[in-house]
């Protein structure tokens, strides 16, 4: 198996192929996303099946590094870059380019937080990505218009688009 591409650019196994997730009658790509100060955290050095993936930087005490999260809504896939993850632990989430830490949306059932990802500029928490900050948890949305978006609601979002 080969590591880097033609680009010099680390390839990352992933566990579901693009015709797979391609081939469903509809997909939740995030094709923008942003910090509370506005610096765009999708990076096309992290591609998930040919879409850009989605960087950010987490910290547990003296411990840090970077976490590429794929943008297609649904797929759990992740890759860590200068630090191990351990399953139920909580670590704080940050942008990759201020290292401010983001915002937190709510509490999580899990005991973790739900940190926000903004899908503009404005940083606007009606329409935003919320994901548990515990390494494990499942619990995950996108917020438009005050409501929860699940996967039959993608026809309506403008700033995800369907292939």
């Amino acid at each position: 198996m080969k590591i880097y591409n033609k680009k010099g650019m680390m390839e990352f196994p992933n566990r579901f192929r693009k015709e797979k997730i391609c081939g469903q009658k509809n997909i939740l790509v995030v094709r923008n996303c942003f910090c509370h100060n506005g610096h765009s955290l999708i990076d096309k050095r992290a591609v998930f099946n040919e879409f850009n993936g989605i960087i950010i930087k987490v910290k547990k005490d003296e411990e840090e590094g970077f976490v590429a999260l794929s943008p297609v809504y649904g797929y759990k896939s992740r890759v860590t870059l200068d630090i191990d993850l351990q399953k139920g632990e909580i670590y704080d989430i940050h942008c990759p380019k201020c290292d401010e830490k983001l915002p937190v949306y709510s509490s999580c059932s899990c005991g973790g937080s739900i940190i926000n990802l903004f899908l503009d500029e404005t940083a606007n928490i009606d329409n935003s990505i919320g994901f548990c900050n515990r390494v494990g948890c499942l619990n995950a949305g996108i917020y438009h218009s005050d409501e929860l978006v699940n996967l039959s609601r993608v026809e309506n979002l403008r700033y995800i688009f369907r292939k």
